[in-house]
C-alpha cells in the first residue's frame, strides 16, 4: 500500500509541474513574447508564428496544426484568430485546444495533435514531425 502511495506521488509530479496551468484561451503568447499563437475562427486550427521563421514569400510565415494530419509551414498576410487579448502560457503550462495539446517549456513550444503530428518552436530553430 504504502509503495503504490509512493508511486503514485511520484508519477503525479512528474505529469504536472507545480504551478502548471492548463490554458484554453483562443490567444496566446511565449513569456519571452517571441512566439503568438492563436487559434482559427469556425475551425480546430492553430497558427504560431515568431520572428525568426524564414520567410518563403512576402507574407508572414507560420507553423499550422489541426487535430488530425500533418502540420504545415505556410504565409498569410490576414490574421485568421479571434482577436481576443492574449494570454501568457508560462513555462510548465498547456495550451489546448479541439484535439490539439501544446506544450511551453523554455527549450520552446511543442504542439501534437491527435495523429501524433505537430511541431517544436523555439528561438530560431523550429521543425515539423
Amino acid at each position: 500500500m504504502t509503495r503504490t502511495f509512493a508511486l503514485a506521488v511520484v508519477l503525479g509530479a512528474l505529469a504536472a509541474p507545480a504551478g502548471a496551468n492548463v490554458v484554453t484561451a483562443t490567444d496566446i503568447v511565449s513569456p519571452s513574447g517571441q512566439i503568438s499563437c492563436w487559434a482559427v475562427i469556425h475551425s480546430t486550427e492553430i497558427e504560431c508564428s515568431a520572428p525568426y521563421l524564414a520567410r518563403i514569400g512576402e507574407l508572414d510565415p507560420f507553423l499550422a496544426l489541426r487535430k488530425h494530419g500533418k502540420a504545415s509551414y505556410s504565409e498569410r498576410g490576414d490574421y485568421p484568430g479571434y482577436g481576443h487579448k492574449r494570454v501568457t502560457v508560462h513555462y510548465g503550462d498547456t495550451w489546448k485546444r479541439p484535439g490539439i495539446h501544446c506544450s511551453m517549456k523554455t527549450s520552446g513550444l511543442t504542439c501534437h495533435n491527435l495523429s501524433g503530428h505537430g511541431f517544436h518552436l523555439q528561438r530560431g530553430n523550429y521543425y515539423r514531425f
